[in-house]
């Protein structure tokens, strides 16, 4: 059984990333440069599909949270979703991680100690997934029909 610290902690650090991608995206509409009449002829800024992506993992990382650290939302969502949604939560946390470590957060103008810390809290993020897989698969899930 997994204990209820190392899936706090894990929530804990899925919320953390979903701040951080919350106020990098505010800061990027409000403080961003206003280059498109220098650069091109359109509007530089957000696209459609740019916001859909964002809201996308921005839910599938809250989900994942919620997954991790409420033993109510674990209890009640159906066992073969939430261990795909958490599958997925350990995946991406995974390839976070590597391309941090491959990048040394070169690509998102980080320096080698803020890419290993976020490559730390991305593996821990992926075995707390996989540690929560594994224990909800062969436990019998109690009847809450009733």
């Amino acid at each position: 059984m997994i204990p209820l610290l190392t899936r706090r902690i894990a929530s804990a650090l899925l919320l953390l990333q979903v701040a951080y991608v919350v106020l990098l995206q505010i800061a990027f509409l409000v403080l961003g440069p206003d280059t498109a009449e220098i650069d091109h002829t359109h509007p530089s800024g957000f696209s459609l599909l740019d916001a859909v992506l964002v809201v996308l993992a921005l839910v599938v990382l809250t989900g994942g949270a919620a997954l991790l650290g409420l033993e109510r939302v674990r209890s009640r969502a159906p066992r073969v979703p939430a261990m795909i949604w958490l599958a997925l939560v350990g995946f991406g946390q995974t390839v976070l991680a590597v391309v941090a470590l491959v990048t040394s957060g070169g690509a998102a103008g980080l320096g080698l100690p803020v890419a290993l810390l976020l490559a730390l809290a991305c593996a821990v993020v992926a075995v707390a997934c996989v540690l929560t897989i594994r224990s909800d698969s062969g436990a019998p899930r109690p009847d809450t029909a009733g």
